[in-house]
């Protein structure tokens, strides 16, 4: 599907002259060169014409499909074909949010053509989410079966069209690195489609999907962390960019807030918890009382001193750099997307996904260079100095040996750290993926994330099939170990669903997982599989993840005092309230909080399925009758969407204050309605 290629491409109606510069890495989700523009850029007639958007394809982020016929004629378009799970294509986002601000109040529109690599990449809901939490603006079409890809003649990710103002393919360019020429060469666009007249008067006004807000206070968390000894959880709310710490929770899940790391801004400011800034992190690896963060789209390894509470940066430029050497030190050694951290005495080893490496950092030095992989993506085993990875994602550490997700690869790789050799225990290639268990050299994975020890088990967060796996290290065999295969909730006291996990912690014979899409994290005991989610009172989104003029509230709303028995679940009947021709946003769970004074009660999360109407089954503990007798404050998250072939989703938030009584003969329900 991705070829290998040493050009940098447009069509033979665009030339540009001067054009270097040289393969800096061949990788199958991208080709990357770094480019420049001199002299000319010629538009001649007969150049091709931009082949149309299929009628009935699926968009999000407008709320009708796009046409070079009509919404779109007139306007200068460039087009990201694109797969959610490759890290090119996320590097380069940032990119587009500047093309498009440099162009802003001019008729040039940036359309998104996701075109997947993995079966899972290919379902609407889950583009959905990779619209959200990447924070993509513009508009993006679902490309069914690949057959746009197929008709502009895409060969890589991420490839990005130029379309003239009257729907004539001007250029195409593959890879990174491209920012400057595609600047130059949609500005010559306007100038010329201005003064030949087929420019509109003004740009296409567009709306977008919002953020959504959930009960549990995250945004797709990507990682965690369990520190048995110090009692307390860290979790990398990645979307937030922040990092939390919570107390260890009781044994319903229930934790207190102890720290936020981070103001919720997205930068890369040192200092105070309350000024901190990091950019989408990810990993994290604990040494003493230093908490190192992967700060994976500063390009960073930041250490948080847990005394203090003060943070610091102590590699990386803060630069996107392609050194497969490095032996540089500290600040003055760029890296690229560090996706995972392992801590083992005064050495930290880096999962440094952007280049296809795992890197190692002296603590007390401060020098880091690569460890193993040549930069090159791909599945070769050997010597750490010529293997191959593919966006290594994962990493934990067990006796002589570094595990590590090699997720494009779809694998479970290993590195024996006396002979420095790397080997592989399930995965056969970039293009080989499914989900199959059985005899490792026959199981197949899809784009797993998170690893972690588990007894005589290696516990593997396959993350594209939505479950949770064990590697026997001993037999070699592949068990899946909880998750259906689809993406879920569950519901509380039944089987769990998972939604992407990433991340992955295990400790004192509890499982704890990011499950990343679902917004939430899990607790699991590893022997029963039994689990609850960690709710965490008093956790909210950061003031600037709050838009409150987008999230469309309604409450708080006081219902009449109500008896509600105390001796077996109770049900809270929830109607949703949903605007004329929308519904539920498919794929994106509703979720729930409880509390009465400045006790958590419960919280919940649960897939819906379409319908407006849902039942959250509570179990009250005996023991916290008198805890539960007062004033219940509801609070109901969830998300809906515009109806057609277009849509534009934006959360919404439902709020109840319920007197309550709790008897032995108390009804079994409450119904509340908006």
């Amino acid at each position: 599907m991705t070829r290998l290629t040493k050009r940098f491409r447009w069509s033979g109606a665009l030339i540009i002259t001067g054009i270097l510069m040289g393969l800096i890495v061949s990788a199958s989700c991208m080709v990357r060169w770094i480019a420049s523009a001199r002299g000319q850029i010629n538009l001649a007639a007969g150049h091709p014409q931009a082949p149309d958007f299929p009628a009935d394809f699926t968009w999000i982020n407008t709320p009708v499909p796009l046409s070079f016929q009509h919404q779109l004629k007139g306007q200068v378009v460039l087009l990201d074909f694109w797969t959610y799970g490759c890290i090119n294509c996320i590097h380069i986002l940032p990119g587009l949010d500047d093309l498009q601000h440099h162009f802003a109040g001019q008729p040039f529109i940036i359309i998104g053509v996701h075109s997947a690599k993995f079966t899972n990449e290919s379902t609407v809901n889950n583009i959905r989410q990779a619209v959200l939490r990447y924070n993509i603006h513009h508009p993006v079409i679902v490309d069914q079966h690949m057959r746009i890809w197929n008709e502009y003649g895409v060969d890589s990710w991420p490839t990005l069209v130029l379309v003239s103002a009257s729907g004539h393919i001007v250029g195409s360019a593959e890879g990174e690195g491209n920012r400057r020429v595609l600047e130059k060469a949609i500005a010559r666009t306007l100038r010329r489609d201005k003064a030949n007249g087929t420019l509109a008067a003004a740009p296409l006004q567009l709306p977008r999907e919002h953020a959504m807000i959930t009960a549990s206070g995250l945004l797709f968390p990507g990682k965690v962390l369990a520190d048995p000894r110090g009692r307390r959880i860290f979790i990398a709310d990645t979307d937030h960019h922040r990092i939390v710490i919570a107390g260890w929770p009781n044994a319903m899940g229930h934790a207190r807030l102890l720290a936020v790391i981070g103001n919720g801004q997205a930068g890369a400011v040192n200092g105070p918890a309350d000024k901190a800034e990091f950019r989408q992190p990810q990993g994290m690896a604990l040494d003493g009382q230093t908490l190192y963060v992967a700060d994976t789209n500063n390009h960073l390894i930041r250490a948080v001193n847990l005394h203090t509470l003060r943070v610091s940066t102590i590699l990386g430029t803060g630069r996107e750099v392609f050194d497969f050497s490095g032996g540089g030190v500290g600040t003055t050694q760029g890296i690229n997307s560090p996706w995972a951290l392992a801590a083992r005495g005064h050495t930290l080893y880096i999962a440094m996904a952007g280049e296809h490496q795992i890197w190692k950092m002296n603590l007390q030095t401060r020098q880091a260079s690569a460890f193993a992989g040549t930069g090159a993506e791909g599945l070769v085993n050997g010597p750490c100095a010529t293997a191959e990875l593919a966006q290594p994602s994962g990493l934990c550490l067990h006796h002589n040996h570094l595990y590590f997700a090699d997720s494009e690869n779809s694998a479970i790789r290993v590195i024996n750290l006396q002979t420095r050799r790397v080997s592989t225990l399930v995965g056969h290639g970039l293009f080989t993926f499914g989900d199959r268990d059985g005899p490792a050299r026959r199981a197949l994975l899809q784009h797993p994330l998170g690893v972690a020890v588990l007894g005589r088990r290696l516990l593997v967060a396959d993350t594209y099939n939505h479950k949770l796996r064990t590697i026997n290290l001993y037999t070699h065999m592949v068990r899946t170990f909880v998750g259906t295969g689809q993406p879920g909730t569950g519901t509380p006291g039944g089987p769990l669903e998972l939604y992407e996990p990433g991340g992955l912690s295990v400790a004192d014979g509890w499982i704890f997982v990011a499950d990343t899409d679902n917004q939430r994290i899990l607790m699991i005991n590893a022997k029963t599989k039994s689990w609850h989610e960690l709710a965490i009172m008093g956790l909210t989104a950061p003031r600037s993840h709050r838009p409150h003029q987008k999230v469309r509230t309604i409450g708080a709303i006081a219902e009449r005092a109500v008896t509600l028995t105390a001796s077996s679940a109770i049900t809270l009947q929830i109607h949703l309230k949903l605007p004329p021709q929308t519904h539920l946003t498919p794929g994106i769970p509703v979720t729930l909080r409880v509390t009465e004074g400045s006790h958590l009660l419960t919280e919940q999360s649960l897939d819906p399925r379409g319908h407006a109407r849902i039942n959250f089954v509570f179990r009250p503990r005996p023991d916290h009758i008198k805890l539960l007798t007062g004033s219940w404050h509801v609070g109901v998250f969830y998300t809906y969407c515009t109806d057609g072939h277009g849509s534009v989703c934006k959360p919404s938030h439902l709020r109840w204050v319920v007197p309550v009584a709790l008897t032995a003969h108390g009804a079994h329900s409450v119904d509340l309605q908006p």
